[in-house]
Parts: structure tokens; sequence; C-alpha cells
């Protein structure tokens, strides 16, 4: 256990020194001695005192790692480590279950489904963890990704701007948030481009998040978009207007009925429109 105790001591010093080229470089020598011991896939029936201590110092390595693949932007391996500290925090045993790092690593892997876009996944890991934790979003971490998830799937984009803008001053949820805002912004731009022909410049920029009118202009390059005497045109292809010309016809002839997803959509951008005009005028 002397080059186990030792690699453990070096990997320690490394992250709390947020050395995390270095973490990634030992963790694989700590694992292989893991394994070497017999202590790396745990054996939950197993509940001589020891053993359990020596199961701890393996969560506690995959923690590690699974922080590391965070800062380095290792989603996939990230996943990885997250799966196998998976079986320890929800195992029968508490010493082993319970840790002060578990609901961070649960609320980074949410981030991390949320910012993939891999919305089905995000759905039925919260479905399991509902049955799993007590009282889910009562945790304030736990509560984070959760609020995020809803505000985008109803459309109160200002609202998740606002949490993520806000953060919980924890350094690895940063790392995710410049991508989920990004993520806010494109699908405002998508939706915004399907429901308009053109809008102010400066609605854009408020409607965007954007810090000023320069920032539009390179949201407009990059998505095709027109912008002259202070107005945005959306570029909108024949296709898109054959498809316009559909729900103008719905509006006149069934109204409630026709074509509901493009209505939607042009109900959700004309209230974030609105809300955040109203609230950039009281600011």
């Amino acid at each position: 256990m002397v080059a186990l105790g030792d690699l453990v001591k070096t990997l320690n010093a490394a992250f709390e020194s947020k050395d995390y080229e270095s973490c990634e470089k030992i963790i694989p020598a700590v694992k292989l001695e893991l394994i070497k011991n017999k202590i790396f896939l745990p054996d939950f029936t197993n509940t001589n005192e020891q053993y359990i201590n020596d199961l701890n110092i393996t969560k506690r390595i995959l923690e590690i790692g699974a922080l590391t693949n965070i800062f380095l932007s290792r989603n996939e391996a990230f996943e990885n480590d997250f799966t196998q500290l998976r079986t320890f925090y929800f195992c029968k045993n508490e010493k082993l279950a319970n840790s002060e790092n578990k609901s961070k690593i649960i609320c980074l892997y949410l981030l991390v489904l949320r910012s993939d876009g891999d919305v089905t996944k995000f759905h039925s890991e919260l479905e399991y963890l509902d049955r799993h934790i007590p009282n889910l979003e009562d945790d304030k971490l736990l509560s984070y990704p959760i609020k995020v998830d809803r505000w985008l799937m109803e459309g109160l984009y200002q609202r998740a701007w606002e949490l993520l803008d806000a953060g919980l001053n924890i350094p690895e949820f940063d790392v995710f948030n410049m991508t989920l805002m990004t993520a806010i912004r494109d699908e405002i731009a998508h939706s915004t481009e399907m429901a308009y022909q053109e809008l102010p410049l400066s609605s854009i920029k408020t409607l965007l998040f954007l810090d000023n009118e320069k920032d539009v202009e390179t949201v407009a390059d990059d998505r095709g978009w027109t912008v002259s005497n202070g107005i945005v045109k959306f570029n909108q292809e024949d296709e898109d207007d054959e498809d316009e010309d559909d729900i103008d016809d719905g509006f006149e002839n069934d109204g409630l009925d026709f074509n509901k997803t493009a209505r939607d959509r042009l109900k959700v951008i004309d209230n974030t429109l609105d809300y955040a005009i109203s609230l950039e005028t009281i600011v």
C-alpha cells in the first residue's frame, strides 16, 4: 500500500494546487494501484471496517478524477467517472454513499447532459434521482440545473439567463455557464428568425443579452442576417416564406388549432422581447 499511499498524497497535493494537468497524468497510475489492491471495483457485501475505509479512498480518487475532467473539459471522461461514482452514491452503506462532493458532482453531471443538449437523458436522470433523493429540489445545488432546464423548456429565457449569469460561486459550474448561455442565445436567435422577418437592431441586442450593437452585427454575420439602417433582416428563404404564408392562412381560417408550434414560438419570443426591453428600460 506504500506506492498507493504516495500516489494518493501526490494526487491530493496536485488537486489542491489546481494543477489539473498533473492530476490527469497521475490518476491512471493511482487507478492501477487500486486495481492491484482489489479496491477499485467495490464489493458492497464486505462490511469490514478497513475495507470500507479503503473504498472511501477509491471514491475520493474517482471524485478528484471527475472534477479534474470537468476543469479540463473532458466530458466523456467525466461521465465515465460518474458512472463509477454512482455505485457509491446510491449504495446502501451510508459511509460510502455520503460525500461532501456528492450533490456537486451529480449537479455537474446534469449540467453536462443539458449543455450537450441530451434532454432525454437529462430527464431520465432526474426521474432516477427523484426516486433516490428525498426532497430533490430542496438541495441548493441539485435544484440549479432543474430550474435552468425547466425555464428553458418553458421558454423563460430571461430567468434561465439571470440564474446562469448569477451563478453559485462554484468554479466547476462556470465551465458550463458560458456553454448554456450560448445555447440560450442560439435558441432565441433561431426562434426569432423563424417568427419575424426583421427587427430593430437595438431590440435584438436586448433580446440576445448582448453588450453592444457591434456584438449584434457579429451574430448577424454568423447567422447570415442583414443589418441595414438599424434594422436586422433575417433573410428567410423562399421555403420559410411559404411556411409563413401557411401560418397566416391558419390564423385566418381556424386560428387556434392550425400550426400551434409556430404560434407558440412567436408568443414566446414576443413575451421574451417585451420582458427584456421592459427590464432594460427600468435599468
